[in-house]
């Protein structure tokens, strides 16, 4: 690809370029050709890249409540179970309960106490 184009810059068939840049010697023109072809390339590649960004920061955090047993999450889902926030690895199925599936949950921040000990404190 490098040498047909080459070719046409050589042989002036490329009309993107004026009277003066054809007269630089061909190497810098040749320099000058694929810069171009390359900032292009990879305007294209970022405008790809800030339409992902944009769509992930509008996700945000989608708090699910509580966690149940009968309900699959989705990645990325957060459910509180067991005194904590939990976070999904993965697409979860139905049972994948926080804290007995490791691969499928991660703890993301827990009660200061137990959540037994405060029940049992105000029972009392």
């Amino acid at each position: 690809m490098i040498a047909a184009r080459a070719a046409e810059i050589r042989t002036g068939l490329d009309t993107n370029f004026t009277e003066e840049q054809l007269q630089r010697p061909v190497s810098r023109r040749l320099v000058h050709a694929l810069i171009a072809a390359t900032t292009a390339s990879t305007g294209a590649k970022l405008r790809v890249l800030s339409a992902r960004v944009e769509q992930l920061e509008a996700g945000g955090v989608r708090y699910a409540g509580i966690w149940q047993r009968a309900l699959p999450y989705p990645k990325g889902t957060v459910v509180t179970s067991g005194g904590g926030m939990w976070v999904a690895l993965r697409d979860t199925s139905e049972g994948e309960k926080p804290g007995d599936a490791p691969d499928a949950w991660q703890l993301a921040a827990k009660a200061a106490r137990p959540i037994v000990r405060v029940k049992k404190e105000m029972q009392e």
